[in-house]
């Protein structure tokens, strides 16, 4: 077995990871705020308003700190909060954003996909002009802890399993309704994209389990979730033979061997070798923990799987890390010298053996819950590439499996006279479970269709996925 000094899993390698600011021994970055102790000692207006951010000259208010999920191994998760643009009604969504990894940061999704602001190439703040928060308030987490400005102190302090992860995220929620409770009426929706395909099921379920409980603290008005380009059901994702030979990338003796190690994927997959379908995985498309270059790559020369169509990773995607790591940002929002992603490569070992398993049945059983659901693919994308996540949502063991197999595909539009198709929709028990491909984009739909991506967050919250 590959030791796994190092690792960086399939979903953060290509995150960018930008360079962060170097902190001089005269620095002022302040102190991190933790909240809990507020909370528990009934300070709540005086939490809130410490947690303000005032990041100039970028007016909009949003509120930032700590939130401590295991006092024993001082584990602290870190969250910023951004309410909506237009006017807090008691229907405005509240959105949770998870980004993948595992070990990546949610401030990737803040700064380079849904959030208000964006870092430009010289480093300055500028308001994004789609973005999700002008209607709905959005929240994003470090999660799990270790990742990003989140950390704990201990090594039992990393989370092992989905179930960690959910026990931590659920913590710093009802924590963070605790505080701001004016948005506890909100309907609230958790979001993520690629290995978030793993949270993103796990912290819904755990909430909807925990609103079973007359005694919980908050009941979180929990509504639904959406996995964008996510790692769900590995038995059923890693085919990647026929979708590689039709796009042209590999020939039919390449294909041949694609089709060997990944029925030995599978094969592992069934037995619950975990490690040996990871480290198979691994030598065929990642090549991670090797010491040469993965097969894929040889036969491609493609280092980019997140978009077939990209050679390199855009440049602008890492211009955040050094603007959120200066000292005077830090002070800001409330981080202090915190090391901004040294434990993620942590995270990712310590998660290692959660990579092959699946979560499809967490899926199945929100669905079947009747919350609202949305599994929605860039159709670009390599590692999770759309036939490969149409081939597991069809074996979702739900209440409307044969009905979304069965019904047609909706060609979609942002606008009726928009001269370009946005992508494909295909609807199911009262249009509250969606799956969508995105035209024209990869493995970061919000980056790649901004526009095309919040028209169908939109449509899904309405549950219309067409021009009536």
């Amino acid at each position: 077995m590959c030791s796994t000094n190092g690792y960086r899993g399939p979903f953060r390698r290509l995150y960018p990871t930008g360079k962060s600011t170097i902190l001089e021994v005269n620095d002022d970055s302040g102190e991190p705020l933790f909240l809990t102790p507020y909370i528990e000692q009934g300070k709540i207006e005086e939490a809130k308003n410490l947690s303000l951010v005032e990041l100039l000259p970028f007016k909009q208010e949003s509120f930032s700190g700590y939130l401590t999920v295991n006092k024993e191994y001082n584990s602290n998760m870190f969250f910023w909060f951004f309410p909506a643009q237009n006017e807090n009604k008691p229907d405005t969504p509240i959105m949770l954003w998870l980004q993948g990894g595992p070990g990546s940061s949610s401030l990737f999704g803040l700064f380079s996909e849904i959030g208000p602001i964006y870092i430009d190439i010289n480093g300055n703040i500028q308001l994004r002009q789609i973005t999700w928060n002008k209607n709905y308030h959005l929240i994003f987490i470090d999660n799990p802890v270790g990742t990003g400005f989140s950390f704990t102190s201990n090594e039992q302090g990393y989370a092992h399993t989905q179930e960690d992860v959910a026990r931590d995220l659920y913590s710093a929620l009802i924590q963070f309704f605790q505080i701001y409770t004016n948005y506890q009426v909100n309907p609230f929706y958790v979001t993520g994209e690629s290995y978030a395909g793993k949270y993103v099921p796990s912290i819904t379920y755990k909430i909807h389990v925990e609103n079973q409980n007359p005694q919980v603290k908050v009941k979180i008005n929990l509504k639904g979730m959406t996995i964008g380009d996510g790692l769900c059901d590995p038995i059923n994702q890693y085919m990647y033979g026929d979708f590689l030979y039709q796009i042209g990338l590999i020939d039919q003796t390449q294909k041949t061997y694609v089709d060997l190690q990944t029925a030995l994927m599978r094969y592992a997959i069934e037995q619950e070798r975990y490690l040996d379908a990871f480290h198979l995985f691994d030598a065929l498309l990642n090549g991670d923990l090797l010491n040469t270059t993965s097969y894929f790559y040889n036969i491609t020369g493609i280092k980019n799987y997140f978009n077939y169509l990209l050679t390199n990773i855009p440049e602008d995607q890492s211009y955040f890390v050094s603007f959120i790591t200066h000292s005077e940002r830090r002070k800001q929002i409330h981080v202090g010298n915190t090391s901004y992603g040294s434990q993620s490569d942590i995270v990712e070992k310590m998660l290692l053996n959660d990579m092959m398993q699946s979560m499809a049945w967490k899926v199945a059983a929100i669905a079947n819950a009747n919350y609202s659901v949305m599994i929605y693919n860039g159709q670009l994308d390599i590692i999770i590439a759309v036939p490969l996540t149409t081939e597991w949502v069809n074996e979702l063991n739900w209440i409307g499996t044969n009905e979304l197999r069965q019904t047609q595909r909706i060609v979609w539009k942002v606008a009726a006279n928009d001269p370009e198709i946005a992508g494909y929709i295909k609807t199911a028990n009262n249009n509250r479970f969606f799956l969508a491909t995105i035209r024209n984009a990869g493995h970061m739909v919000p980056y790649d269709q901004p526009r095309a991506m919040l028209n169908l967050l939109e449509r899904f919250l309405s549950t219309q996925p067409k021009f009536l």
